[in-house]
């Protein structure tokens, strides 16, 4: 009997996984992460219409799935893409660092749009989403790096394959459906780098895109059409054309239904890179009121240091896609400011923040592992702090979720009455009989 392939075997996890298998601290962080993700598209409304007027323009009919940005209905894989689009769009929403991507935007809003459509119980769409990360962080695990080398966007290139899971898993299709489903994504997967280079505004729509993709491979595979068995690891196939065959696959199926990916999830403090999170939360907490900063210097392992848009000193950055991406810029406006927040990216002008950019550095050292860093800081008098992050940062509990939720009030345009009834509704998810609740008050 033939062996089966990779998408074959992930297909028949993603089909086949009974919802009592998946562990309660990965359901927890589960939550942890969908009232993150939803809080901070709540806070990005009116930041990507792009996404919202195409979704409108192009895809009229049904109109059954929601748009968070509005409330209003269109069809489900373009409530995907917009609702995707708007996850990403104060590059806020959440990361897996085992693969360099953001699965929250793609695989969110493609479970709740195919949820909507198929009336599926929240416990379902929490299972689709745990399963769509797992198939996103798991076909990432080999070759992110290689992704990035080459130009690609690890995020983008990964989208559909974790939504085509959800999307597969809310159809109810089997595991051969399934794995064709994830077939048909490797088809449709793309999104380069060079956005971080120009700092381009497109970057949304790189998720968007995949939330949509993977929701129409999905339907695809639905339909009984069929695509390559070994597409991912085949001799001209995923692994090859995308990452040049860099790296046999290792860590994909390693630990598969034992060690959960959403497990790895970070959530993001700041409007900035991934990348930048320890760094800024270490620089926050490691100055006392009133110090002055005169030099920085970024100590980060080799793969985070030469990531696109990391080490750029301005002192003219083009766009908020930019400085979000620039260490320089975004440790330049914590050194000052104590603080970061959206508006801030947009301080493009500010001779003060050129200033302090220009005297912050990044090295690269081979002795970090991925999300840790070292920090020198010398500061006025001639001191010198030494300030290191450990542990990744973004991994609060659903109280610290809770209080962020609430904290963000104002960006959301909510009162703290109708955050309560957002916290409550995903907080509820799983034993809800759908999404309607949810999907009302995430757009109160």
């Amino acid at each position: 009997m033939t062996e089966p392939t990779l998408v074959e075997t992930l297909g028949r996890f993603v089909a086949a996984t009974p919802s009592e298998a998946i562990p309660d601290g990965t359901r927890a962080r589960a939550v942890v992460s969908l009232l993150h993700n939803l809080v901070v598209a709540r806070a990005g409304r009116g930041r990507y219409p792009a996404a919202e007027l195409v979704a409108r323009r192009f895809h009229a009919q049904p109109a059954i799935a929601t748009l968070l940005a509005c409330g209003s209905k269109v069809e489900p894989a373009a409530a995907a893409m917009a609702n995707g689009a708007l996850f990403h769009a104060r590059s806020q929403d959440d990361t897996h660092p085992g693969s360099t991507s953001h699965p929250g935007a793609p695989v969110m809003a493609a479970a709740l749009a195919v949820a909507e459509e198929t009336g599926a119980s929240g416990r379902d769409v929490l299972d689709a989403v745990i399963l769509g990360y797992e198939v996103l962080g798991r076909v990432g695990s080999d070759i992110h790096e290689a992704l990035t080398g080459r130009g690609f966007r690890a995020a983008a290139v990964l989208g559909g394959f974790g939504a085509a899971a959800a999307s597969a898993r809310l159809m109810g299709l089997d595991a051969a459906q399934t794995a064709h489903a994830l077939a048909f994504a490797a088809h449709g997967a793309g999104g380069l780098s060079q956005v971080w280079i120009e700092g381009s505004a497109e970057y949304p729509m790189q998720l968007g895109q995949g939330a949509r993709h993977g929701v129409e491979a999905a339907r695809l595979a639905s339909c009984g059409m069929t695509a390559a068995r070994a597409i991912l690891e085949g001799s001209r196939g995923f692994d090859l054309a995308y990452a040049g065959g860099a790296a046999a696959p290792r860590r994909i199926l390693s630990g598969l239904g034992v060690d959960w990916q959403m497990d790895a999830a970070t959530v993001k403090p700041f409007p900035a890179c991934a990348i930048l999170q320890g760094p800024l939360e270490a620089l926050r907490d490691g100055l006392a009121p009133g110090e002055r900063v005169q030099q920085i210097a970024l100590h980060l392992p080799p793969f985070e240091a030469a990531y696109p848009g990391i080490d750029n000193p301005g002192p003219v950055w083009p766009s908020p896609g930019a400085t979000k991406m620039s260490a320089q810029f975004c440790l330049g406006v914590m050194a000052l400011d104590g603080r970061l927040r959206l508006a801030d990216l947009s301080r493009l002008d500010d001779p003060a923040i050129a200033a302090m950019a220009g005297r912050v550095a990044v090295r690269s050292d081979p002795a970090l592992a991925a999300r840790l860093c070292r920090i020198e800081v010398a500061l006025d008098g001639g001191d010198t702090r030494v300030l290191r992050v450990a542990r990744a940062a973004g991994q609060p509990d659903v109280a610290g979720i809770r209080r962020f939720a609430l904290d963000m009030a104002e960006d959301m345009a909510m009162t703290p009455e109708t955050v309560a009834q957002l916290v409550a509704a995903v907080e509820g998810l799983d034993t809800a009989p759908n999404v309607a609740a949810l999907m009302r008050a995430a757009t109160a």
